[in-house]
């Protein structure tokens, strides 16, 4: 015959495994649902990055052909309406010309920079979701929701310290290309 007190303790015990396989199952059901939303959140960042550059990239090249042309229509404008000829009309055709050459460097790193920093982003944004895929891993092996919150606050420690680093770095490709555009003027 069973002992009462043995049928309460057998029924306590098996009512904290259930509760404690619920708490397994919604920690896995968020941590599946954060991988969802991680994984759409870097696909649209990198997309979103994709598409800057792309954009950046043909504004900088119709800038780039807009001011040649109007340099070249301004220099034949200057030499018609003042009548330069011999050795003014060299001059000013070599000084053009050389302006011109200027502004396409300038132009060309420019645009080498805007890779640059795009394929910064897109190597980042791919670093950040495999990082995001262990931690929701390491999210999935937690066992008490003490180590899921501790679990989920260095995740979200690392992110901002990526963001930050991230950042860091674009700023400091800007600066270089900045500079190098500038030199080449």
């Amino acid at each position: 015959m069973a002992h009462p007190l043995n049928e309460q303790t057998n029924k306590a015990a098996g009512a904290g495994r259930d509760a404690a396989d619920a708490a397994a199952r919604t920690a896995r059901t968020v941590t599946d649902e954060a991988a969802k939303v991680g994984e759409q959140s870097a696909r649209a960042g990198a997309d979103m990055a994709r598409r800057g550059a792309e954009t950046a990239r043909d504004t900088m090249q119709s800038s780039v052909n807009m001011a040649a042309q109007g340099f070249q229509r301004m220099t034949d404008q200057f030499t018609q309406t003042l009548g330069f000829n011999g050795p003014q009309s060299e001059d000013l055709a070599r000084r053009s010309s050389q302006n011109l050459q200027a502004v396409s460097q300038a132009s060309t790193i420019l645009l080498k920079g805007v890779q640059d920093i795009s394929r910064e982003w897109f190597g980042l944004a791919q670093k950040r979701l495999t990082k995001n895929m262990d931690g929701l891993c390491r999210l999935a092996g937690c066992r008490s929701v003490q180590d899921f919150v501790t679990v989920q606050s260095d995740l979200a420690r690392d992110n901002l310290q990526q963001m930050i680093d991230t950042n860091k770095r674009v700023a400091e490709l800007s600066v270089r290309v900045a500079d190098e555009a500038g030199r080449s003027i």
